[in-house]
């Protein structure tokens, strides 16, 4: 027995020297394999639970209610609502930052922080009683600005010199974009910062008020009311020294009472003019959506790495246990028990992919992984982001090494059942006359030696010619599918940048703006003007869907564009819906849709006159003319302009100045950042394919090694035999690009229908240059290696070889 299991063990390291190619291969398909599922699905899982972690830790509010003003009394009621187990108030405004160019600030004054809490990254947590301000982290990271320094904050005409006392993240700003012409946060730009209530500037709400009661009694003058005629005009605002507070959060206990809470509050708070939860959020949409999205395209990258790895490794272990097939024979003939034999060969398949796996998963996640999740965390403020490994990773990469030891045993255990005298033989091909007529039959008569004897071999190894095949395919769609990806986001920037976006600058204006500086903006800049409003759809259930109106007074330099993005015009007849909106909704043109504006209790009926496709908004557009119809009265939040303001830091009664270019910059930075990503998926969808185009040659190789040895004495020379095989192979590779041009095609065109979030509604749109570039990439690939394998036709040993079917 010791002299056996000595024997075995001299065979099995003699076994792997003869064989490391191929266990190479098998290590290397696991590995890639568990790598990429592994890395994918670590940074994804981790957006994920991480995500979920960030809120529940820090509180995030469950629903949003709007209004013009909450008083006390309108929070008191609302905390007494049934299901509700917390409210806060906040008022939440634009300022600019001084200092800096074109930076603004989503600036919220906060009475407590037991709703969204803050993540304190530096400094020190809030402080209602104290001033000072706590500053979005990423945003100072990018503007050097750190704890202890001075900040200046303008609105309007009032400015706020504060002190930064906190570098923070809340779980409502995961996601916070400047308007929604940008698609990704640069963290440049635009950002945050809290402050506490006593901190804003009633000065601002008692100008607004005083100008109002001018207007209503125009024989007092502003200066003549003063604060104390102002707490007889409006005591409410007056109770809470003139603060106002027009949105609370909410959190509630039962989150499958949403929408009885929701209707409760709505109905129960007068102030009450919008209810929404965290789907209207752009925050927990946007990062909602990015998760979706990616467990959407994980999942198809995933499969398709993790298929092609284990048919490439089940094919040669099967292979090399069949060759091993008069070894078997010899050791049951040398009277060694099957058990013995069968541990032999098993182990082979279990300790390769066992370590493959096991590195796969430590260098999937702590590279694929940390790669992934900082690219995401560089847009997304999670400061809780890490990665995370779901027992499905661990449970597949079980299964991979569960399909390796399978293969191996039930190859094995063929063998052994076969008596020992059939087992000492060279297992003989079973073969059908009928495989070789279709080759001496019509127009293949007359074709070259070449061609006939690769059609039989081919009619003869079907199997391993398929899964040659199915790797080959597989590589060039992941090939296909990468560069159409970045195809595509090039389109969608054209699409957004070229044809809708027809202007230079847009000028974001001012609330508090008066008739006659907006008649002054206009005569300097242009009419092309827009409104934008929040606004609410009447469900056929009977729900609210939030959503947004834009009222487009700037048809040439706003445009909106049809199915196949060519530009069209609106008409004045009705109201248009994009068209997946419409897809949502279940409504198309001629249908009618039911809404009202936030703020507005009126609800509208219009008939739905139009369609447009818009790559990035799902929304409701009107014209002016259309909308002023309906009764409203039209007031314009933003100039888009062809002027040259560059240098311009400010102008008078414009809260904002956005160029083109930096409405771009995030798209440009994500583009740069997927053009990473892509290299990535390119880098081991070509080492995929170098490995099973090699692997699959040299097991092709190996099986014709005694035909090779025939050609060779009947005189064939070893160009010729070289000739021979690689055709073959570069005809597998030919048809297997061209079935794989298409289905690459086909999955971008999945991921980008499937994965894009409500927002978004692009095609995949991949360039006749990248299928080129594919194919050619992977012919020159499977060219290179097998001109490489068929080198070793010199090598071959020919009695050896044709000793070997004797």
């Amino acid at each position: 027995m010791v002299t056996g299991m000595r024997m075995l063990r001299k065979k099995a390291f003699r076994d792997l020297m003869q064989n490391k190619s191929q266990f190479l291969v098998i290590f290397l398909m696991v590995f890639l394999g568990v790598f990429a599922y592994a890395g994918i699905h670590a940074y994804m899982d981790g957006m994920n639970y991480s995500g979920l972690e960030y809120y529940e830790k820090n509180n995030l509010e469950d629903i949003w209610v709007s209004g013009e003003n909450f008083t006390a009394d309108d929070l008191e009621k609302i905390l007494e609502t049934e299901n509700v187990t917390g409210a806060e108030r906040q008022l939440s405004v634009l300022t600019m930052l001084d200092g800096y160019e074109d930076v603004s600030l989503d600036t919220v004054f906060i009475e407590s922080n037991e709703i969204s809490k803050m993540f304190v990254q530096d400094g020190e947590g809030f402080d209602p009683q104290g001033g000072g301000a706590w500053l979005d982290y990423m945003l100072a990271k990018n503007l050097g600005i750190s704890v202890g320094d001075s900040i200046t904050l303008r609105y309007q005409t009032y400015t706020l010199e504060e002190t930064v006392r906190g570098l923070v993240g809340t779980p409502d700003h995961v996601y916070s974009i400047k308007d929604d012409s940008a698609i990704f946060p640069t963290h440049k730009d635009y950002g945050f910062v809290y402050l506490s209530a006593e901190e804003f500037p009633t000065e601002a709400v008692m100008g607004e008020i005083k100008k109002e009661a001018a207007a209503q009694f125009p024989l007092m003058k502003e200066e003549m009311i003063t604060e104390e005629v102002l707490r007889m005009f409006v005591p409410d605002l007056a109770e809470q020294n003139f603060r106002i507070f027009p949105a609370v959060l909410v959190t509630i206990e039962d989150k499958d009472r949403l929408e009885e809470t929701k209707a409760a509050l709505e109905n129960n708070v007068k102030s009450a003019l919008a209810v929404t939860d965290r789907k209207a959020s752009v925050s927990w949409a946007g990062y909602q959506s990015e998760v979706e999205e990616g467990e959407t395209y994980a999942g198809v990258f995933t499969f398709l790495f993790l298929f092609i790895a284990l048919i490439s490794v089940v094919t040669t272990m099967n292979r090399f246990v069949r060759r091993q097939r008069t070894q078997i024979g010899t050791l049951k003939a040398l009277g060694i028990r099957r058990s013995k034999i069968m541990r032999h060969y098993v182990s082979f398949g279990l300790i390769i992919s066992v370590i493959a796996a096991i590195l796969g998963l430590i260098l999937g996640v702590l590279i694929l992984g940390n790669f992934f999740l900082n690219m995401e965390m560089s847009y997304f403020e999670n400061p809780m982001g890490h990665w995370v490994i779901i027992p499905q990773v661990y449970l597949m990469s079980v299964l991979i090494v569960a399909a390796v030891v399978l293969v191996t045993y039930l190859s094995c255990r063929r063998i052994l059942k076969e008596p020992t005298s059939e087992a000492l033989r060279v297992e003989r091909p079973v073969i059908k006359k009928s495989n070789f007529r279709f080759s001496s039959r019509g127009f293949l008569r007359n074709t070259s030696l070449a061609v006939r004897w690769n059609l039989r071999d081919i009619s003869r190894n079907v199997g391993r010619t398929l899964m040659a095949a199915v790797g080959i395919i597989g590589c060039t769609m992941l090939i296909v599918c990468a560069l159409g990806m970045l195809d595509t986001m090039n389109s969608y920037f054209d699409w957004q940048f070229d044809k809708i976006y027809h202007f230079q600058y847009k000028l974001s204006l001012e609330t508090s703006l008066t008739e006659e500086r907006m008649s002054e903006l206009e005569e300097t800049y242009g009419k092309e003007t827009s409104q934008t409003l929040g606004i609410e759809i009447q469900m056929p259930d009977g729900s609210k869907k939030a959503n947004v109106l834009t009222v487009n007074d700037a048809p040439g330099m706003l445009r909106i564009t049809g199915h196949n993005k060519q530009l069209t015009d609106f008409n004045d007849d009705g109201i248009f819906i994009t068209e997946k909106l419409g897809g949502t909704l279940g409504l198309s043109v001629g249908d009618e849709i039911t809404w009202h504006v936030f703020g507005d209790e009126e609800w509208h009926t219009t008939t739905i006159s139009g369609t447009n496709r818009d790559p990035q908004n799902q929304q409701l557009n009107i014209t002016r003319a259309a909308f002023e119809n309906l009764g409203f009265s039209y007031k314009a939040d933003t100039i888009y302009t062809d002027e040259d303001l560059s240098g311009t830091e400010s102008i008078e009664g414009v809260s904002s100045i956005q160029s083109i270019s930096n409405l771009s910059e995030s798209m440009a930075n994500m583009l740069q950042t997927m053009k990473a990503m892509i290299v990535l998926i390119i880098g081991v969808s070509v080492i995929l394919g170098v490995v099973i185009i090699y692997n699959m040659g040299i097991l092709s190789f190996s099986e014709k090694q005694y035909q090779f040895s025939t050609m060779k004495v009947l005189g064939f020379k070893n160009r010729q035999i070289r000739s021979i095989f690689v055709k073959q192979n570069i005809w597998i590779s030919a048809v297997s690009i061209l079935i794989g041009l298409p289905l690459g095609y086909l999955m971008t065109s999945y991921i980008f229908s499937s994965a894009l979030g409500e927002s978004y509604d692009f095609p995949a749109d991949i360039r006749g240059i990248t299928y080129v570039l594919s194919a050619l990439g992977t012919a020159l690939v499977s060219y290179v290696v097998n001109r490489f394998l068929s080198g070793k036709v010199k090598t071959i040993d020919m009695v050896a070889s044709l000793k070997a079917n004797e």
